[in-house]
Order: C-alpha cells, then sequence, then structure tokens
C-alpha cells in the first residue's frame, strides 16, 4: 500500500556510464555475463538489475533496486567477490554513481569506497507493482 510521503526503505544505484568498448561488446557483457550473473546470485531482495543504451551507443545506464539497504549491501559484497570487479572497468568509465534512499550508516561506510552519492528520500509516493 502507498501513502504519500511515507518513508520506505527501497534503495536504488544508478550508474551513468560511458562505453570504453565497442556497443557490440557492452551489449553482450550486459546481456550475456552481468545480467545472469546477478540473476543468478542469492539476492531474494533484489528487485531490479536493468541495462539502458543512450541513442548514440556511447552511454549507458544501469539500475539496481532493492528492498532495503542489507540487500543493497550484499549485492556490493557479491559484485566485489566477482569476476565483475575486473570485468566491469574494461567496458565501462563510471560517470556517476548515485545512491537514492535511506541508507544504514554501516552501508554508507561501504559505498564510500565506490564515491557514491548518497541522496535521501525526502518525499512522494512509491507503489508496489504486487
Amino acid at each position: 500500500m502507498s501513502e504519500l510521503n511515507k518513508k520506505n526503505q527501497v534503495i536504488t544505484y544508478l550508474f551513468e556510464l560511458e562505453l570504453i568498448k565497442s556497443v557490440e561488446d557492452v551489449k553482450g557483457f550486459m546481456r550475456d555475463n552481468a545480467s545472469p550473473y546477478v540473476f543468478q546470485c542469492s539476492e531474494p531482495k533484489t528487485m531490479r538489475f536493468e541495462w539502458f543504451l543512450s541513442e548514440d551507443e556511447k552511454h549507458a545506464t544501469l539500475i539496481e533496486m532493492f528492498e532495503d539497504s542489507d540487500a543493497a549491501k550484499l549485492r556490493l559484497k557479491h559484485h566485489s567477490a566477482s569476476h565483475l570487479l575486473e570485468e566491469f572497468p574494461k567496458h565501462f568509465n563510471i560517470k556517476s554513481f548515485k545512491v537514492l534512499g535511506d541508507v544504514r550508516p554501516d552501508h554508507k561506510e561501504n559505498l564510500a569506497a565506490w564515491e557514491a552519492d548518497i541522496r535521501a528520500s525526502i518525499g512522494g509516493f512509491y507503489k508496489n507493482a504486487k
């Protein structure tokens, strides 16, 4: 149920990326490597992991959404322990990494190494699609 200006625990990662490799290589990485790996991870509270490509095919956006701060923290842990940690920077320059939502202090410590721009929730509404 949604209510106007009610706090929720949802955390969203928003990566703005510049492509380094060819668009074909990057699309392969997105579809055949990163997405299947994350899909198979034991992350029951990961709600969304989705790639978007700019019309000029020079930039990409990755959106990751989690039920709460624990789930978002687990995603970073899995990423840091995976092959993606080494492969991701071969495909992209990270232009910005925004974290949206009310992040717990222990998660903020983990995000500091990523130079994340953390933005707390102020107001609005969230409608659960269930």
